[in-house]
């Protein structure tokens, strides 16, 4: 796939992803034609059975996060967390093996939860990791 290609279908996955976490239904993304959808569910609260069914909500803090779900599985960015192995209330989105649980914290609290499938996870991981065109310009 050519450069500008890949520029333009990240850009899009951009515009989709944010509009499926904008959203209260599933949003399917096309990640490659090689992989899966991309899935993703916006996410009210989180509870923790080993913590007395204690919930994560916006606005919690990430020492809270941490003292109710535990460390993260792993850190995208300080302020990006993933959970593993979390099963939703809603049918179809255990269908679509979305079992991951991604936090994102904004000034020090909680500002998104998703709950997405493995290909979702690997876009953000991928997302987080690359460089902005505005940064690599920016650094020459």
């Amino acid at each position: 796939m050519s450069s500008a290609r890949q520029v333009v279908s990240a850009f899009r996955l951009a515009i989709l992803l944010a509009a499926a976490l904008s959203a209260s239904a599933p949003v399917s993304l096309s990640a490659t034609s090689h992989h899966a959808p991309a899935i993703a569910y916006m996410v009210s609260a989180v509870t923790s059975a080993s913590s007395g069914y204690e919930k994560i909500s916006r606005d919690a803090t990430p020492g809270t996060v941490r003292r109710v779900l535990g460390s993260p599985c792993r850190e995208l960015s300080p302020d990006v967390w993933i959970y593993y192995h979390y099963h939703a209330d809603l049918a179809l989105a255990n269908e679509q093996a979305c079992d991951i649980v991604v936090i994102t914290f904004s000034r020090g609290k909680v500002a998104d939860l998703k709950l997405v499938n493995q290909s979702a996870a690997r876009y953000l991981a991928a997302k987080v990791k690359a460089p902005s065109v505005g940064l690599i310009a920016a650094s020459k």
